[in-house]
């Protein structure tokens, strides 16, 4: 109450994302080349590859049966869709992964981890636009 619109706010921080991610790009095409860029982009996004292609319920650290982790079930669904997006093409939009929501579960997913994953996977989208 009395705050700001959080719609607002994260679609600014969005825009700025962006506009920092144009500028990085420029910066390192402008000091290594073209090439460099794109292999550390494809590097990248094999790296990511190879952790969606694990077996489902092992992609990611899992936490205790104690402790609350990202939904197993959730996350699996989520990664086949950056793989497909990764390996032909199906659409995936940097909105899709700022904005996906896993559900709670106790003995699921390190969240660190997942989120970390989500971070590359939109700094090689951003890269590549």
């Amino acid at each position: 109450k009395g705050g700001y619109s959080t719609t607002h706010v994260d679609a600014e921080l969005e825009r700025l994302e962006d506009a920092f991610a144009v500028r990085e790009r420029e910066r390192q095409i402008a000091r290594e080349g073209d090439e460099a860029w794109y292999a550390a982009a494809r590097a990248t996004a094999q790296e990511i590859l190879d952790r969606v292609a694990r077996p489902k319920g092992k992609k990611f650290q899992r936490v205790t049966v104690l402790t609350l982790g990202y939904s197993v079930a959730d996350v699996d669904a989520f990664a086949e869709r950056i793989a497909g997006y990764f390996q032909s093409g199906e659409p995936l939009t940097t909105d899709d992964v700022r904005t996906v929501a896993f559900r709670p579960q106790r003995g699921g997913y390190r969240e660190a981890q997942v989120d970390y994953l989500l971070d590359a996977v939109t700094r090689v989208m951003l890269a590549v636009r």
